[in-house]
């Protein structure tokens, strides 16, 4: 009777660490575990592991895109040029490769310059991270919210690799939050 026990728990502790593995492994593939490495590597001042979760190349490109972009359209609207020219409607401006790349680098060397001084500010919390946002997530793309106070940050995920990565950032949003914490940074 005894060894029919033990089996059974043996029996049950397999199948509850093989559920708990599966549980895991389900977890770490979704935006939400995505948003919450990027919140750890923020406040670990983890460079490597923020840019597994976050595509920069991507996040430039579409920047510099939506600014070139509405730059074009308020001269279009606004100005001489637009009477000469007329409205040139939606502008698709793709970075050179290259150039994309050169900025890439810029960029993460600013962030990196910006994690490694201890007087920079980081996230709190991975979970407070997390628990301000609000995912959409519709066919391998998550649109994710961030909103606390007055401040928001839209950004979109998409599934790549097998994990989540940021490839998109509101450029309104981003512009705005630049201006305010991040203009002029701290010595």
């Amino acid at each position: 009777m005894k060894n029919k026990r033990n089996i059974i728990l043996i029996i049950l502790v397999i199948t509850l660490a093989f559920g708990a593995g599966l549980l895991w492994r389900w977890i770490q593939g979704t935006p939400y575990y995505a948003l919450y490495q990027i919140g750890a590597s923020l406040k670990n001042r983890d460079l490597n592991t923020f840019l597994t979760y976050v595509d920069v190349e991507s996040i430039l490109n579409q920047q510099v895109s939506g600014s070139i972009s509405t730059l074009l359209s308020s001269l279009t609207n606004s100005n001489s040029i637009g009477k000469i020219a007329g409205n040139l409607g939606e502008i698709k401006i793709q970075l050179n490769p290259e150039a994309n790349k050169g900025l890439s680098k810029i960029a993460k060397q600013q962030l990196q310059n910006y994690l490694e001084n201890p007087k920079n500010p980081t996230l709190p919390s991975s979970f407070l991270l997390v628990s301000l946002a609000k995912f959409d997530v519709k066919n391998g793309y998550a649109l994710v919210t961030l909103k606390k106070d007055q401040d928001q940050l839209r950004m979109g995920l998409r599934k790549q690799e097998g994990i989540w990565r940021v490839v998109e950032l509101n450029p309104e949003d981003t512009q705005r939050l630049i201006k305010t914490y991040l203009s002029p940074l701290p010595n």
